[in-house]
């Protein structure tokens, strides 16, 4: 695969960029440049772009993470089909960390929609991982309420939660004012990061200094441990009881993606999901725990990228080959 061509689509476009790299920043595996899209003057949000391709994708990560989670998955896309639009969540990685700032999944998902304006994505297709993915849900929900659903086309959730469940250690230690603030800074950030890692993975060999390190800065500087503080105490929508009320409203095509052992968001959460979204569709891998994009990085790919062809050939004028497999199964 030839190495993935970097550039903003809108330059891609021959159109003047709306932003300009704020430098460049080496991530594992990745040596991409940082964009800063400014939604407001507090909420700057950071992104890298990689490819250069027709189909616009942007992926949200989940909670104490960051754009680094993909890294395994990105290099899988090719950069001729696809321009991928890596998106740091307010709070996280190289965004903005404002104090007394919407960290909610509400806040998020109107961020999101905001973003795809603010860079003129239409029909984008999203993916989100955990937290992301609960981003992504509600987002589907917003831009039919608000009239934008012309931003979506299709949506991926990666082990995202869509009902009431139990939090993770982490989010339960964090969500309460005194003691999570006590708790981040008690231990040290590899230490929070293994505890969260071993819940994550079906296979504990990837517990390794590659991923610890991956993840490690989410707990490193103030900021970063603030803004993971305050997301936890704003995790549980006020309306959490309604909200799924509303799935059977959904018309954006949506691809449910879980791993069987998922032990953080589990696999009942999809299960009710593809119940309750019309015409969503569950797939799930055996072996694999709540973090797909690296446990199971090429089957995810293969499941993602079919999915996303779907229908590509009345867009693009391109095949987009065979159907989505039935859960459970896997594409050659």
């Amino acid at each position: 695969m030839d190495k993935p061509f970097l550039a903003d689509l809108r330059a891609f476009r021959g159109e003047p960029p709306l932003l300009n790299p704020s430098g460049f920043c080496y991530t594992d595996r990745m040596d991409t440049p940082l964009f800063t899209c400014d939604l407001s003057e507090m909420e700057l949000l950071s992104y890298r772009v990689v490819g250069r391709g027709p189909r616009a994708l942007v992926l949200l990560h989940g909670l104490a993470s960051r754009s680094q989670c993909w890294t395994d998955l990105v290099p899988l896309f090719s950069p001729e089909s696809y321009t991928l639009y890596l998106v740091d969540l307010l709070g996280s990685g190289e965004s903005a960390k404002p104090k007394d700032a919407d960290y909610s999944i509400r806040g998020h998902a109107r961020r999101l929609l905001d973003f795809l304006e603010r860079l003129g994505l239409t029909q984008a297709m999203v993916v989100g991982h955990s937290l992301g993915g609960a981003v992504v849900l509600l987002a589907t929900l917003l831009a039919k309420e608000q009239g934008r659903q012309h931003l979506l086309r299709k949506v991926v959730i990666l082990a995202g939660p869509g009902y009431l469940q139990g939090l993770p250690l982490i989010a339960r230690v964090f969500r309460y004012p005194l003691v999570g603030p006590l708790f981040i800074n008690l231990y040290a950030p590899r230490a929070w990061v293994k505890v969260g890692l071993k819940a994550a993975y079906y296979d504990q060999r990837l517990v390794n200094r590659e991923h610890i390190e991956r993840y490690a800065p989410c707990y490193q500087d103030r900021d970063a441990r603030r803004a993971l503080v305050a997301t936890c105490q704003q995790l549980v929508p006020p309306d959490v009881a309604r909200i799924p009320e509303r799935y059977r409203d959904i018309e954006t095509s949506m691809l449910l993606l879980w791993g069987r052992h998922d032990l953080i968001v589990p696999l009942s959460q999809g299960e009710r999901l593809v119940q309750d979204v019309p015409g969503a569709r569950l797939v799930v891998l055996e072996e694999c725990g709540h973090n797909p994009q690296e446990e199971k990085a090429r089957e995810t790919y293969l499941i993602i990228e079919r999915f996303l062809r779907e229908g590509a050939d009345e867009v693009l004028q391109e095949s987009a080959g065979a159907e989505l497999p039935p859960a459970g199964e896997l594409p050659e």
